[in-house]
């Protein structure tokens, strides 16, 4: 028996069911079957500004008994918030498990939210070391750069 969408619980969102359909069709069809992964789960509201967010939040990784380390930028003073002026509201939060050193959760909210929201899901789905992601070199001027702003300000493991 398989299950696909909003009825699994996983969340109401296009993108998992899009993702369990894949695995269903894999198994079906008795193809090597990826195990479903959620734990770097993105969700996203298309308000103004975008609100993107994926994994654990800060709450929730304590409450698993995480010790969290915490770092946050703010879009408005990152030089594509400058640049971008009204509208430009907006932050970067990341949470990482502090003896793993990794991302565990992330959530991104401003002007492109939802995209930037990419390469923090990679990460936190791949669990790059926070090591990693600072020796990153981030395109300038991008909304991408206030994650490399918010990695300055997480302390390190």
């Amino acid at each position: 028996m398989w299950a696909v969408g909003d009825l699994t619980g996983v969340g109401a969102f296009t993108h998992v069911s899009m993702y369990q359909a894949n695995i269903a069709v894999a198994d079906i069809l008795g193809q090597d079957l990826t195990r479903a992964d959620y734990r770097a789960l993105p969700r996203v509201t298309f308000s103004d500004p975008e609100a993107g967010s994926v994994g654990l939040t800060e709450a929730a990784a304590k409450e698993r008994g995480l010790r969290v380390s915490v770092g946050t930028s703010q879009v408005p003073t990152s030089v594509r918030g400058w640049i971008h002026k009204a509208g430009n509201e907006g932050f970067i939060k990341l949470v990482a498990d502090a003896d793993r050193d990794v991302l565990v959760g992330a959530t991104s909210v401003g002007p492109t939210g939802g995209e930037v929201l990419g390469m923090l899901t990679l990460a936190v789905h791949a669990q790059t070391p926070i090591g990693v992601l600072r020796s990153m070199i981030y395109a300038y001027p991008t909304f991408h750069r206030a994650v490399e702003d918010a990695l300055r300000h997480l302390p390190s493991g």
